[in-house]
């Protein structure tokens, strides 16, 4: 009986050690399923980079959005609640705005970049595009047009040829900043007429009309003009509409410069609107400024001309500068026939005293009449802004009057004994525009902002381009001073203005927007400290807010300063 109790109790031990060990390999299986299961559900990081917790202004205008924005590679994937999604890099946005990269409509960088390709004073400040060509472009260079003296002084070689070679040697060097070019009409002119100051033949037409079809294949935005450039009077109106049927046909724009000074400013607005009507091709006012002190307060009549023209169906818009003054030589108050044989006849008319008698002369009684730069900012509106680093600085950002009156002088002998000294390289601030028409300005909808200045930085030849606040301020200050501080325009329509206006305006392709597929433009700032802090006096300051800057997906910029990256790329034009 024992022994049969004893047998009984053994199986019933076996069976139990049985069922634990079964119960045991069925746990250690799960336990293995469930951990490679959680090794596959988290594989790699969804997104290269992800943004979170920002108020994001997508460009659009609307109102913000608590929203993520992800990143992988060049692109922006996803936008929403991304919480629960992983990311190989993320970037704390709470209590920041997440908006698209800001266009520079009017910048001037394209051979600074081919030095210094770290672009650092327009992308610290959110600049993640630029569009050059308002005057000329070195994409469109050749042998006989490249300004090799000023690439020398930057340490750069010609050694490009067309487009193709220009952006292919940009993008070899690397540039932080995605870069677009115009179709400068002045450039044309030049290389089917050359230097010959007269009109141009048919056929010298015919070669203009298709000088300007080939760049614009090979990828230019648009036709511009740009009253500044001498070849550019001798390009009338017809020529003008002809080139911009041209650019048309390519599905291209019409960017007018129309910054003269006097009354002249309602006349070149409403040609450049006729251009466009005629031609059947948007239109883009350069450098909307009334740069005249007897004009101040007329911007609402300049303004009517262009919602006139919206009302009628024309596209229309137009790019301003948060800025009073103008940079320029100090050299340009001189009468324009002393300036004519260039730098060295000007300095020996400057060593002789019956030459500087008439210079001064000529200049008191305004021989190149009402629109000359002392009729227009008067020598109160004069403000040194750089000499020579081996002669007297204590003149830097002092107005042309209180030098002169520190030292009993007349103010034209003041500007004579300067540009002696310094063997005329003296860079000048010239104050010409009103503050109450750079607001009556901003706020019309169709006004974007641009720089209309290179990229540079405080230090190396890159830094010694003329200088100008607007170099390193411009799109902060219109955030920091005219949004935040006076009230001109909301957060919203600044960044709609800086960022889909100009992308839809020149037609460039998947960028100024934050949407799913669009190229990763983004920058980070905090509204509650964004601004700038170049002045006319300090002129080299970064500004402060801008936390974050990425360009095609690649952090360019941290609270840190410039990481160093180099993501940008050509800007490509939308298909027509």
């Amino acid at each position: 009986m024992a022994r049969r109790l004893a047998t009984k109790g053994t199986k019933i031990t076996k069976e139990r050690h049985k069922e634990r060990f079964v119960s045991f390999v069925r746990f250690v299986a799960n336990v293995f399923v469930g951990f490679v299961a959680g090794v596959a559900c988290a594989g790699p990081p969804e997104f290269d980079l992800l943004i979170r917790g920002g108020d994001v202004f997508d460009g659009s205008g609307q109102p913000s959005q608590k929203a993520d924005v992800g990143i992988k590679g060049d692109r922006i994937t996803a936008i929403g609640n991304l919480a629960d999604r992983r990311a190989g890099q993320v970037i704390d946005a709470v209590g920041k705005a997440v908006a698209p990269g800001f266009i520079d409509a009017r910048g001037q960088s394209g051979t600074a970049l081919l030095a210094d390709g770290s672009g650092e004073s327009h992308v610290r400040q959110g600049i993640t595009s630029e569009i050059i060509g308002e005057a000329t472009s070195p994409a469109f260079w050749t042998k006989g047009t490249a300004d090799v003296d000023g690439l020398r002084r930057l340490g750069v070689q010609f050694d490009w040829n067309g487009v193709e070679g220009y952006f292919r040697k940009l993008e070899d060097h690397g540039t932080s900043i995605n870069l677009g070019t115009l179709v400068p009409a002045a450039m044309a002119w030049r290389e089917a007429v050359g230097p010959a100051e007269r009109a141009a033949t048919a056929d010298e037409r015919g070669r203009m009309d298709a000088w300007v079809d080939e760049a614009m294949r090979a990828g230019g935005l648009g036709l511009s003009s740009a009253s500044t450039d001498r070849s550019e009077s001798l390009v009338g109106k017809e020529e003008l509409t002809l080139l911009a049927r041209v650019a048309a046909r390519r599905g291209g724009i019409y960017a007018a410069q129309v910054s003269t000074r006097g009354s002249q400013v309602d006349q070149a607005v409403r040609e450049a609107v006729e251009i466009g009507q005629q031609a059947k091709l948007p239109v883009v006012i350069h450098d909307l400024e009334l740069k005249d002190r007897r004009n101040w307060g007329t911007m609402s009549r300049v303004g009517g001309i262009i919602y006139q023209a919206i009302a009628r169906g024309e596209i229309v818009s137009a790019i301003q500068s948060p800025y009073t003054a103008v940079s320029g030589g100090l050299d340009a108050v001189l009468p324009r026939r002393a300036r004519e044989g260039g730098r060295e006849r000007l300095l020996l008319a400057l060593k002789d005293p019956a030459a500087r008698a008439r210079m001064k002369k000529d200049i008191e009684t305004g021989v190149d009449g009402p629109d000359a730069l002392v009729a227009t900012a008067g020598f109160e509106g004069i403000q040194i802004a750089r000499v020579p680093p081996d002669t007297d600085q204590s003149v830097v950002g002092k107005r042309v009057t209180d030098v002169a009156a520190a030292r009993g002088e007349n103010p034209v002998d003041t500007i004579f004994r300067l540009l002696l000294q310094t063997d005329v390289r003296v860079d000048a601030l010239y104050h010409l525009v009103s503050e109450d028409d750079i607001r009556t300005a901003m706020q019309y909808g169709t006004v974007m902002f641009g720089t209309g200045t290179a990229a540079v930085r405080p230090e190396g030849e890159v830094g010694q381009s003329r200088p100008h606040p607007a170099a390193y301020g411009t799109f902060p200050r219109v955030l920091g001073h005219y949004v935040r501080e006076e009230h001109v325009i909301e957060l919203r329509e600044a960044v709609r203005r800086m960022t889909s206006v100009p992308a839809g305006q020149f037609k460039i392709a998947q960028r100024g927007l934050l949407r799913q597929g669009f190229h990763a433009d983004v920058v980070v700032f905090n509204p509650q400290t964004v601004g700038d802090r170049a002045t006319y006096e300090t002129l080299y300051e970064y500004p402060t807010g801008i936390d974050y800057v990425i360009v095609n997906g690649v952090i360019t910029v941290t609270p840190k300063g410039h990481t160093g990256a180099r993501a940008g790329r050509r800007l490509v034009r939308v298909s027509p």
